[in-house]
């Protein structure tokens, strides 16, 4: 029997996971002498064993995703309420779901900061990170390479320092700073560095002070920008602004048009046939960015409720773009997720087109007909052209982060009076970006 029930109080699944049965046997070391005495009970006719009735794990495991597909369809609404949907998936979660997905959802939401005083990201951010942790517990569920939480930045204040009007602190915003160990530098022009990690307060996993007063970091005229790394790679940066520092250059890029991307979900109920017309299928491509490159997440669910319940799903990441080495990409002109929900026919091919404020210009999916050995369900999205701004930060400050310490007065007259004049020969497209996690302003 693949799912058996014995009459003394425990339930096993052959196919759970560690955490999932912690609650039952913990040490290893006791299976022997359990087994050893249901055997004597069940010899002695003490307990019964019967077929429990229950759906194997792999149809729990299609229900999780199908929840989870269905908060991350959500959470791709910009006015979406992170909050209200993680509570609601909680709610809906299959009795007998695994339960590092309630204890991790649970965590997140006990960890998630409120946009105000003591966090100064735009609400945007918090709902990013939020579709982050759902996509790594698909993973973790799916067992499809989930990768670790790391550290997330969003914003700083000011966003730029400006060496003409100190200031005694700098505020560094985001999520996850407590799980790896942060050091902070000072990057100077002639290529070396100075380690400030002394003067890093960690307030929260959230929040992180840098004192810039007495007894903190102090600046030369070499000094270009303060960065944050780890694992021996900078991941965030504010720079520094001198009586001479200029704006730096910036370029409008465009991604190759028509670039198609390919993905062919995993099995997760069923046999792997749809037996008739019916299957029900939800699609997202959603871009990001970081550093000097853009990739993809094509995600796709496809089930049948018919016949066996088939389920295929799985999420797939690849290259899209990448600008010159020495650039960062600071925004993308255009919507950054694309979706697509429908019931499949009778087509051997499905082709839908995307619309024109996501980033996706046609979706094409196959293999939801009547299948048999040797078809393969999958979803190809071909992209439109994607228009990205790229900046070169080297002992200058861009544009956007100007303009974004210009608005929240982190500036002295003397310092907007020069940068306003190079601002006009900015193309205004690229000017009038902010930062991707600015907090909202009227």
């Amino acid at each position: 029997m693949d799912d058996i029930t014995i009459r003394f109080g425990y339930h096993f699944h052959p196919s759970e996971t560690h955490v999932a049965s912690k609650r039952r046997f913990k040490m290893r070391k006791d299976v022997r002498w359990i087994t050893f005495v249901y055997l004597l009970l069940f010899a002695c006719g003490c307990v019964t064993v019967v077929d429990s009735g229950e759906r194997p794990s792999q149809h729990v495991i299609a229900d999780t995703v199908l929840v989870i597909d269905q908060a991350i369809k959500a959470l791709t609404n910009p006015w979406a309420d992170y909050r209200k949907i993680l509570e609601g998936t909680l709610a809906t979660l299959p009795r007998d779901s695994q339960d590092f997905i309630r204890a991790d959802i649970r965590n997140f939401l006990e960890r998630a900061p409120a946009v105000g005083v003591d966090f100064k990201c735009g609400a945007s951010f918090v709902q990013y990170t939020a579709l982050k942790e759902l996509g790594r517990l698909k993973d973790t569920l799916l067992n499809t390479n989930p990768q670790p939480a790391r550290p997330q930045f969003c914003y700083a204040v000011p966003i730029a320092v400006d060496a003409t009007r100190p200031v005694d602190a700098l505020e560094i915003y985001g999520y996850d700073f407590d799980q790896v160990p942060l050091e902070m530098f000072v990057m100077n022009s002639d290529g070396f560095f100075k380690d400030v990690s002394f003067a890093l307060i960690k307030k929260t996993h959230y929040h992180l002070t840098l004192n810039l007063g007495a007894n903190g970091v102090t600046f030369s005229s070499d000094s270009q920008m303060l960065s944050v790394a780890w694992g021996h790679l900078v991941r965030y940066s504010i720079p520094l602004i001198h009586p001479t520092t200029p704006l730096c250059k910036s370029w409008l890029e465009e991604t190759p048009d028509g670039k198609t991307i390919t993905y062919a979900p995993l099995l997760i109920d069923g046999d792997g046939r749809f037996a008739a017309p019916g299957a029900k299928v939800w699609a997202s491509t959603t871009l990001d960015y970081e550093s000097n490159k853009v990739d993809a997440t094509l995600c796709v669910t496809a089930t049948d409720p018919k016949g066996d319940s088939t389920t295929f799903s799985g999420c797939g990441v690849e290259y899209v773009y990448t600008s010159e080495p020495e650039r960062v990409i600071e925004g993308v002109l255009a919507g950054l997720n694309s979706q697509v929900t429908y019931t499949h026919r009778n087509q051997a091919d499905d082709v839908m087109e995307g619309t024109r404020d996501g980033p996706v210009a046609q979706w094409t999916f196959a293999g939801l007909r009547r299948q048999s050995e040797g078809t393969e369900t999958q979803v190809t999205s071909r992209l439109h052209k994607i228009r990205v701004v790229s900046t070169q930060p080297d002992g200058c400050v861009s544009a956007i982060a100007y303009r974004e310490a210009k608005r929240m007065n982190a500036l002295s007259p003397t310092t907007t009076e020069r940068l306003d004049s190079q601002l006009k020969k900015i193309d205004p497209e690229i000017s009038r970006l902010r930062p991707r996690f600015a907090p909202w302003s009227h």
